[in-house]
């Protein structure tokens, strides 16, 4: 069942605190919480259980159970947490206890009046009553009993994968292309072990298509030949037994059933001795069936190949070898294999049907397998733009029930099965999005640090979580979104994600079943309605654009058990209500333009917030009485027109993290209360804010934005000096940023731990301060240079730092007596560097072997024209074969394409034995202009005079 374990997690350990914390329980209490505590523990072993045994293998009241325990736990937790905060001096006002029923109800009645023992006992037993009910349920229904296991499907939806015609494939030619030359490259033939390709995708999207392609093409230059699946739930004895059968039919036809496994893998190995032999395997979902499967396929130098499909990337480099992304289809081929399914040729489709079908090929994202569902879907319906709009509107509410989108959730719901619980947690908390949204990664995070999401490991709560997210991507459940090659973020590019409608889909319809969240949509209608209509408790709730939100709202009773509340686009009314929302962890409000500052005074009275995250509103200032939230822990105002600090900022006690674009920190607002604060971002360099920041011994994340208002261009260097000196010794990040372009020389000693340092203001001198002894932690640099003229002992310098993975350097056109910008690498230089970006006006890079042997990504920007002219040559073999780890490459051209430069660079690339993937741009700058000069002027006064400070990129065509 796809239930998670609800309030648990977190609740248990809060329990545990109020019997050994500062609450001066008496020893009854304590004793009724203990004994309360083992009886939630049992339930939350259950829970587990039934969390991971499929929909349909669970009886209907089992899965009552499941909801009404996981209810229960949130309606516990609320009540501790309440009484927890009040049991610290919080007195909340104005709550209206009339509306309060049960637990809460009680709860919160008996926390006002008084806070006392035998009030507590009272609570304590009310809980324990209600759990006892619970668990009498649960022996009832035999919860325990049920055992995990995958679901139970008839046949298997990727069956026809492997017997569907040539003639019906559509866009394989291309990746069909490029794993024949990867894979029938000989010089692998003199390796002791097979070559191996993984194909890594989303569900649906075509790798069984092609690896059965490719086995087919390719059978005929191997000796022998089989194609086995290894599936959700493996049977490894099976699988031995179906390869003996598909390489010798007669030989091994009647293999005795009580034969083991190591006889099976003698038998596989003695039979492909002496022969070249062509190995599919089919859908690898867990490592462990791989590290038994490669015992039966040692090759004995024949030159086998092993073809493995999985969608979770993970699996793939456990494998090793060589792996193959395999990405969605193009627009002209989704067109091409969405028509095959419905006409005998795209001429057939009526004109007034084209609209209509790129929104429905949009929606399906390039996955074949959703392509040819909804093909197969509306070739039973009148070919008719009403009819098919209609379907196209189904897509992603999951209003359309019909076989043919039964077989692509099943193909999804697989995914969905093989999470751990608390992932698929994680992944319904995305249902919450609208579609298309780019969800920050950062961002997502912390909401799920702030519902309790992320169980706590030996890690932060914050890598943990990036783990979480990390394998959500490898599993390919979620697409992620790469930032700009020379954006000022750091060493990741995967910034941010997005869900592929079908996915969204699902996880809307999932997320319904279980009462996990409520999404109101812009056309007055509920994501999953047909479902929601039987709950009555709203836990997360999520609006999307709606302008009459005020009446729907008010008219529901269960907005005080509401945790989680977002906001997206025309819904600023509801603001209004924020008081009835007595329990919010999360709120989130996205492109409310009409938001003003009074509709914000509520915000007070949500004593349990967490996380909020205002963004892209007309506010321009927070309210005065924010302070009063002593729970936030994440305030993120990035994308508003500078926004206020108001006064009370500095009583914000647990505040983990401010995130802004810029703020000016109140002259009056002293932070050295705020012991929890470890990341600032956006924080304007005023004086007064370099003093307290000085004062946060625990800071580990800096963003200063340093405005000539503030120091002055004559004083910035010395202001950045004197401000070096007095970083908080654990400063981990430093990001300096400035609206105005000065230059820097400073020579000062950064923080000994800092691993990440990015600057966007030039420096006139190479920094003295880069050394390995000083920086021997560092991970990410990235420095400007102004007609900088970079020597080898500032390459050697750069080279030493022993913990380097990601380097950028941006350097305009070299000084006039510079004959040559050489970027000279020498042998066992970089050791750990995967990351390289290079932006300069002219380039003239060598690297020789040995160096950067761990460089996977290589960003080159610079004028090859020029670069050309000033050297007299068109020699642009920069040694990239020379990298042995390479996998990206992304080549922008300043000022105008160059086929010599650009046709030397991927022909190096094309024979690397990676075959790295190459992308390739131009772009004309604002240098290219013939007056340059006079339009960077006006534009950078332009610029530093708006309210915004945005950043200068000119471009023109």
């Amino acid at each position: 069942m796809n239930i998670a374990t609800g309030a648990m997690d977190t609740l248990l350990p809060k329990l545990a605190e109020l019997v050994v914390g500062e609450y001066k329980l008496q020893k009854g209490v304590k004793g009724e919480i203990q004994e309360l505590e083992k009886e939630l523990k049992c339930i939350t072993a259950a829970l587990r259980k039934v969390s991971e045994v499929p929909a349909d293998r669970l009886d209907e009241q089992v899965k009552i159970w499941a909801c009404d325990a996981r209810e229960l736990s949130y309606d516990i937790e609320d009540a501790v947490d309440t009484f927890m905060l009040r049991s610290k001096g919080r007195q909340q006002e104005g709550q209206d206890t009339s509306s309060l029923k049960g637990l809460i109800g009680k709860a919160a009645n008996l926390y006002k009046k008084a806070k006392n023992n035998h009030q507590i006992h009272n609570v304590v037993k009310n809980i324990m009553d209600k759990v006892k009910k619970v668990s009498e349920r649960r022996d009832r229904c035999k919860v325990d009993n049920f055992a995990a296991g995958p679901s139970l499907v008839s046949v298997d939806p990727r069956l026809e994968a492997m017997y569907r015609k040539a003639t019906e494939i559509v866009g394989i030619d291309g990746p069909k292309k490029e794993l024949v030359m990867r894979l029938m490259n000989e010089d692998s033939s003199l390796l002791k072990q097979p070559k191996i390709i993984s194909i890594v995708g989303f569900g649906g999207l075509g790798k069984t298509t092609l690896a059965n392609a490719l086995l087919q093409d390719l059978k005929s230059k191997f000796d022998c030949h089989f194609f086995v699946s290894v599936s959700f739930n493996p049977d490894i004895k099976k699988i031995f037994k179906n390869i003996l059968l598909q390489l010798d039919e007669k030989a091994y036809g009647n293999i005795d059933e009580a034969c083991e496994i190591n006889l099976l893998i003698n038998k596989i190995i003695e039979f492909l001795k002496n022969r070249r032999c062509l190995c599919l395997i089919d859908d690898f979902w867990k490592e462990w069936p791989w590290d038994t499967i490669k015992l039966a396929l040692q090759d004995g130098n024949r030159g086998s190949r092993i073809i493995i499909t999985t969608r979770n990337k993970a699996v793939a480099e456990h494998v090793g070898g060589g792996i193959y992304e395999l990405k969605p289809l193009s627009t002209d081929n989704s067109r091409e294999l969405f028509y095959k399914r419905i006409f005998k040729s795209a001429d057939d489709c009526p004109p007034d049907l084209s609209k209509v079908t790129g929104k429905i090929l949009k929606k399906c994202g390039g996955v074949p397998l959703a392509i040819i569902t909804t093909a197969s879907l509306l070739a039973n319906k009148p070919r008719c733009s009403v009819e098919w709009e209609k379907v196209n509107n189904s897509i992603g509410s999951g209003s359309e029930n019909s076989p043919h989108m039964g077989k692509m959730n099943s193909i999804l719901r697989l995914s969905y099965n093989d999470l751990p619980f608390h992932l698929k947690i994680c992944l319904l908390s995305l249902s919450k999005y609208p579609e298309d949204h780019v969800i920050r990664k950062d961002v997502l995070i912390w909401s799920w640090i702030a519902e309790g999401f992320i169980t706590p490991t030996g890690s932060s709560l914050l890598e943990t979580g990036e783990g979480y997210f990390n394998e959500l991507i490898n599993r390919s459940l979620i697409q992620p979104v790469d930032k700009p090659p020379f954006s000022m973020l750091g060493e990741s590019e995967v910034y941010a994600c997005q869900l592929h409608d079908m996915v969204l889909e699902l996880i809307i319809k999932l997320s319904a079943e279980e009462g996990f969240a409520t999404t109101l949509l812009s056309d007055d209608e509920q994501a999953g309605a047909s479902w929601l209509h039987q709950r009555k408790i709203i836990r997360r709730l999520s609006i999307h654009n709606r302008r009459n939100t005020i009446a729907s709202i008010n008219e529901r009773k269960g907005l005080f058990k509401v945790r989680s509340l977002d906001v997206f686009g025309h819904a600023d009314l509801m603001m209004c209500s924020l008081s009835r929302f007595r329990v919010l962890r999360v709120l989130q409000v996205e492109d409310c333009s009409r938001l003003d500052n009074n509709q914000l005074k509520d915000l007070c009275k949500l004593y349990l917030l967490k996380f909020l995250r205002l963004r892209c509103l007309t506010v321009t200032e927070l309210p005065e009485s924010i302070g009063k939230l002593e729970s936030l822990e994440t305030l993120d105002i990035r994308g508003n027109i500078a926004i206020k600090l108001p006064l009370s900022f500095g009583k914000l006690g647990k505040l983990v993290r401010l995130h802004a674009d810029i703020v000016e920190l109140p002259h009056c607002v002293s932070l050295e209360n705020m012991k929890s604060l470890q990341e600032l971002i956006g924080i304007r360099s005023t004086l007064h804010a370099m003093i307290e920041i000085g004062k946060l011994r625990e800071l580990k994340v800096l963003e200063l934005v340093i405005m000539e208002s503030d120091i002055g261009i004559s004083n910035a260097e010395e202001f950045v000096r004197t401000y070096l000196k007095m970083c908080p010794n654990l400063l981990q990040v430093l990001v300096l940023r400035s609206s105005i372009c000065f230059p820097l020389d400073f020579g000062s000693q950064v923080p000994s731990g800092l691993r990440t340092f990015m600057c966007d203001i030039y420096f006139w001198a190479f920094p003295r301060w880069i050394n390995y002894q000083s920086l021997s932690s560092l991970t990410e640099l990235s420095i400007m240079l102004w007609r900088v003229r970079v020597q080898p002992e500032h390459l050697d310098k750069l080279a030493e730092l022993p913990s380097l993975r990601f380097l950028r350097i941006q350097a305009p056109l070299p000084p006039p007596e510079q004959e040559k910008l050489v970027i000279h690498s020498s042998p066992s230089a970089f050791p750990c560097l995967t990351d390289l970006r290079i932006s300069s006006g002219l380039m003239f890079l060598k690297i020789q072997p040995g160096a950067m042997q761990k460089l996977q990504k290589l960003y080159l920007s610079f004028d090859a024209t020029k670069t050309a002219e000033r050297y007299q040559t068109n020699n642009f073999d920069y040694g990239l074969q020379n990298l042995t780890s390479l996998q990206h490459v992304v080549l922008t051209f300043l000022g105008g394409e160059h086929p010599e430069a650009y046709d030397a660079i991927r022909k190096t690339i094309n024979d690397h034995p990676n075959h790295p993937s190459l992308n390739h741009a131009i772009r004309r700058t604002i240098d290219d202009h013939p007056n340059h000069s006079s339009l960077n002027h006006a534009l950078r006064k332009a610029i530093n005079d708006h309210p915004n400070h945005p950043s200068l990129d000119f471009s023109y065509i």
